[in-house]
């Protein structure tokens, strides 16, 4: 890795810790369920798809990982230019059809499809290695750090980059790497969980993908979710937030927000 990939991959780390440090999502979740009932009837009797979707590409790549509550990972990666899509589940565990309130032996999880012309699984794993403590072990099955690898070339990676954890920080890394094998979407309410807290914008959104699986799959509302989870700069969002898809009042309610929680 060249000196000026490196400066620019600590730059990139440097930004998301800030944004981690911000949102205070890094560890367990923080509050129980909320639920908030939204206009499904055409708040923006003109929408249509964001800009941002209109273009996500048709092929990409999926990455799963678990590192604590799944609410922080799903605005953290989905801020992620190169991120197309997010969602989170569970997964690791035999329990059939888990739930929140009855995981059984599973895990949260986030996981994560991605363009890899824009960004790199090894770039995903040095976002995942920073944004939690490996060197923990944990007793809570519901919260402990696992890395799913799809392939073999995720799990030569997944290893290596643990390696290179452990060297760097002189201490055992208890980061689980197994082999993926079924994820199980979670209930509607956790996807995109910041977001869902702004009603304003959760009903701009729900308009234009009154379908919950669009709704968690569109980019939008990963990046939006992102920003609202304290991801990324206000000049970021700026530049963006055409691409969002939200009316005027939309825009200005992101700023608004971007304004209180975003570095410039």
């Amino acid at each position: 890795m060249t000196a000026s990939n490196k400066a620019t991959r600590l730059v990139v780390l440097g930004a998301i810790l800030i944004g981690a440090i911000l949102a205070g999502i890094l560890t367990g979740c923080a509050r129980e369920d909320i639920v908030v009932n939204y206009d499904k009837d055409g708040v923006v009797p003109d929408a249509s798809i964001p800009p941002i979707d209109a273009s996500a590409p048709s092929k990409t790549e999926t990455a799963t990982f678990a590192l604590g509550c799944f609410w922080g990972p799903d605005s953290l990666f989905g801020s992620l230019v190169g991120v197309i899509r997010t969602r989170v589940g569970y997964a690791g565990g035999t329990t059939p059809s888990p739930t929140y309130h009855n995981l059984g032996d599973h895990t949260e999880t986030i996981q994560i499809d991605y363009d890899p012309t824009q960004i790199s699984y090894e770039q995903l794993l040095d976002i995942y290695w920073y944004s939690h403590n490996p060197t923990v072990q944990t007793s809570s099955r519901q919260y402990m750090p696992i890395v799913f690898h799809h392939n073999s070339e995720q799990q030569r990676l997944a290893v290596e980059t643990k390696q290179r954890e452990e060297a760097r920080l002189d201490r055992t890394v208890y980061t689980e790497i197994i082999p993926f094998s079924e994820f199980h979407l979670a209930e509607y309410y956790h996807q995109k969980y910041y977001l869902q807290g702004v009603p304003e914008l959760m009903e701009e959104l729900v308009a234009i993908y009154p379908n919950s699986g669009d709704f968690i799959d569109s980019t939008a509302a990963a990046r939006i979710n992102g920003y609202l989870g304290g991801y990324g700069t206000l000049e970021a969002l700026e530049e963006q937030l055409s691409s969002f898809g939200l009316s005027p009042a939309g825009n200005e309610k992101m700023l608004e927000i971007g304004r209180l929680l975003l570095p410039g």
